[in-house]
């Protein structure tokens, strides 16, 4: 009988330390398989080189058409009346009256929002395109302009109206 002890023990020596190391290294296997299967090794492969091509299809700038002289004098007869703004959560959000003394109704204008520190040095400058129509000989007051992200020290706004299309 004493030899029949002396196997269960040597059996227990080597199948316990096999328990716990299958016990280990059977859930991390299966956690890499998991991984495997729902396709989450993608961060290793290697990311492919994004190549963008930018072919201009057809100019939508109207006052390509008109020579300079009578583009600077179009744009002069478009004014900022009032420019009223307030920024929410950091987002800048104006509200304009625009006066068109043009003899022609404008599609959309492009301005130029450049917003002032407290030592009416520019901060930032951005140029948003509005897409409202604006009729001639006409104020148009328009409201909503989300030009973005503003800095917290903006204390002021010069607006210029840039470019328009006819």
């Amino acid at each position: 009988m004493a030899g029949r002890r002396g196997k269960k023990a040597k059996f227990k020596k080597f199948f316990i330390p096999l328990l716990k190391w299958v016990s280990a290294i059977v859930p991390v296997c299966a956690f890499i398989y998991i991984l495997y299967y729902y396709k989450q090794f993608d961060f290793l492969k290697e990311k492919p080189i994004v190549k963008s091509k930018t072919e201009v299809i057809s100019q939508a700038d109207s006052l390509n058409a008109v020579g300079s002289q009578n583009r600077e004098k179009l744009i002069g007869k478009i004014k900022i009346l009032e420019n009223e703004w307030h920024s929410v959560g950091g987002i800048a959000i104006h509200s304009m009256v625009i006066e068109n003394n043009s003899p022609t109704a404008i599609k959309n204008i492009e301005v130029e929002f450049k917003y002032l520190s407290d030592t009416q040095a520019v901060i930032t400058s951005k140029i948003v395109t509005i897409k409202t129509p604006l009729p001639s000989k006409k104020a148009t007051k328009v409201s909503g302009i989300s030009v973005g992200y503003v800095n917290n020290s903006v204390v002021g706004c010069d607006t210029k109206v840039v470019n328009a299309v006819i």
